[in-house]
This record gives structure tokens, C-alpha cells and sequence, in this order.
């Protein structure tokens, strides 16, 4: 992301302009941001939470063009995913564009308020969702200034596997490891994301589930993914990893071009109602895949 603006020359070979001592890192991305008072490091996602009011920081650092990103956050593709469209309007920042959008949104019986700081270039887009219930509106202003203070500097390693609470083993198998994002690892064949490549996601739960019926949340989990309403389950069974209990699911999908695909997800739930999952997809060697797929599976530990 050599083109952001706000990568401006080192300060004492460390502290770039506009970065402070009071900026923390950010693990697993190359920002850091002065949290709001009351806020400490997340430990499911890369930023901060509050737990008192449940507002949180997240960062998120992806690998796609800045301008088709913010052609696409519209009212109407908003409404489509639960979210209402309050403002959009681009800003100063760091010496350059950006964009800040202000959203609402429902969940859980309760209203939600989104302020999302968006810059970026040609090459990659960060995007700072700070996110917050609207009974705590007052901690409002404090939210925008945190996102506002964002630093991106190149120079500093995204440490993702520091960052993640968990980890798998990939050795032997043709998985490379991309990056850190919204509490979850990224890995593909090729090292790109998006790929039309073999990818594996293994990641955290950022909100709790409810335990009544797991199975049955497993396979809609499936179903959620894009075009996962084409696919059919072909197997779904207990299975036990690193001392949790969960699902294991292998399902054949679909494509956007209507191909074949291979879908392998593993739940694993504790006891306080978060779970992890191990998604992987792919496109070619089903049964090569697959094999990767459930050893990788079966690496998987917590730090």
C-alpha cells in the first residue's frame, strides 16, 4: 500500500506523521490507533473493545482497490446485509481522501450504531468499524476521534499468527498462510485472497451463539456462506478437537458459475458460548483437499 498518504516519511526511523506515544499497535495489522478511555485490546479481533457498553474498534486490512469498496457502500447494497445508511461523506485525512460512513443496525433486540473510517489505494483498502450500541451514544465522539487518530505505517509486520488466540499446523500441505482478519487466520494455495485457488479460514467467534441446538446451527452457519443455499450436506458428525466438542460438516456446493465445489466446516464450541470454525473450500482435487482439509483440521489448538 505504498500509495496511502498516510504512510509519510519515518520520524526517528519509527513514529510516522501524526503518530504519537499514546498510539498502540494494532496486532495482526500495520496500524495503530489511541483508544477512547475505558477500552482495552481485543482478544477475538484485531482492536479494542469496551466491555461495559460492548463498543468496540475493529481493524480490518484488505487486500482490494479502495475505490470499488466505496462504490459499493450504498444505501440500497446497505439495506441488503440490515444496515441503514445515516451519512456518507468523504474527509481529510492524513493529508488525503477518505471516507467515513455512519450506519445503524439491529441485532439481538438491539440498535446498533457503525462509524467506519475507509482509506486506501489501488493495491489494498483498511477499514476502522467503530461499533457501538445506541443506548451509549454518548461515547460517540470519543469513537470517531479513535478512528480518526489511525496511523498505517508499511514498515511494521502484521504478526499474524502473534495475533491470533489459536493456531493450525499447515505443514505439508500446499496452504499458505496470508494474513490476520476479523479474528480470523487467511490461507490459500497460491497466497492470494481472493483466489480461485483452494482457501482455508480458521477464525474465532466475535459474538456469542446459542448452545440449545448446536448441530443445527453448524449446517445454517454452512448455508450462510454465499450461494450456501445451493449446497447439500453430505456428512455431519461430532467430532472433538484440542478437548472441544463440535461438529464436522463436508458438503458439495456451487459456484457462482455453477461448478462443483467442495465446502469442508468444522464447529468446535465452549462452554461460555463461543465457538471457532475451520472453513474450507475447493474448486479442484476434491479428494486431495479434503484429506488437507481434515488434517488441518485436526492441528488445530488454542494458545
Amino acid at each position: 500500500m505504498k500509495h496511502f498518504c498516510i504512510l509519510l516519511l519515518l520520524v526517528s526511523g519509527q513514529i510516522l506523521s501524526g503518530q504519537q506515544e499514546k498510539h498502540l499497535k494494532i496486532p495482526g495489522t500495520k496500524c495503530s490507533i489511541i483508544p477512547p478511555n475505558g477500552f482495552e485490546a481485543a482478544t477475538t479481533f484485531s482492536g479494542f473493545m469496551q466491555a461495559e457498553t460492548g463498543a468496540s474498534i475493529m481493524v480490518n486490512e484488505i487486500p482490494a482497490s479502495y475505490d470499488p469498496i466505496i462504490a459499493g457502500f450504498t444505501a440500497d447494497a446497505l439495506k441488503k446485509t440490515g444496515m441503514t445508511l445515516q451519512s456518507k461523506e468523504t474527509i481529510d485525512f492524513n493529508k488525503s481522501k477518505a471516507t467515513l460512513i455512519k450506519v445503524t443496525q439491529a441485532a439481538n433486540g438491539t440498535i446498533y450504531i457503525k462509524q467506519m473510517l475507509i482509506f486506501g489505494d489501488e493495491k489494498g483498502t483498511v477499514l476502522v468499524n467503530g461499533i457501538y450500541p445506541e443506548s451509549s451514544i454518548d461515547i460517540e465522539p470519543s469513537i470517531k476521534e479513535a478512528l480518526l487518530s489511525t496511523v498505517y505505517n508499511a514498515a511494521l509486520s502484521e504478526n499474524a499468527l502473534d495475533a491470533a488466540t489459536f493456531m493450525v499446523n499447515i505443514e505439508g500441505t500446499d496452504f499458505k498462510l496470508i494474513k490476520y482478519m476479523s479474528g480470523s487466520l487467511l490461507y490459500s494455495t497460491d497466497g492470494k485472497i481472493p483466489t480461485e485457488k483452494p482457501t482455508l479460514i480458521v477464525g474465532n467467534s466475535l459474538s456469542k451463539v446459542p448452545a440449545l441446538n448446536q448441530k443445527k446451527y453448524a449446517e445454517e452457519r454452512l448455508k450462510k456462506l454465499p450461494r450456501g443455499e445451493f449446497s447439500t450436506i453430505k456428512k455431519a458428525g461430532e467430532i472433538t478437537i484440542d478437548n472441544l466438542s463440535g461438529y464436522e460438516i463436508i458438503a458439495d456446493g456451487l459456484t457462482k458459475d455453477n461448478k462443483p465445489e467442495l465446502l469442508y466446516q468444522v464447529m468446535l464450541f465452549n462452554e461460555s458460548g463461543d465457538y471457532y470454525i475451520i472453513l474450507g473450500q475447493a474448486k479442484e482435487d476434491f479428494v486431495k483437499y479434503l484429506e488437507s482439509f481434515k488434517k488441518i483440521a485436526k492441528s488445530f489448538t488454542r494458545k
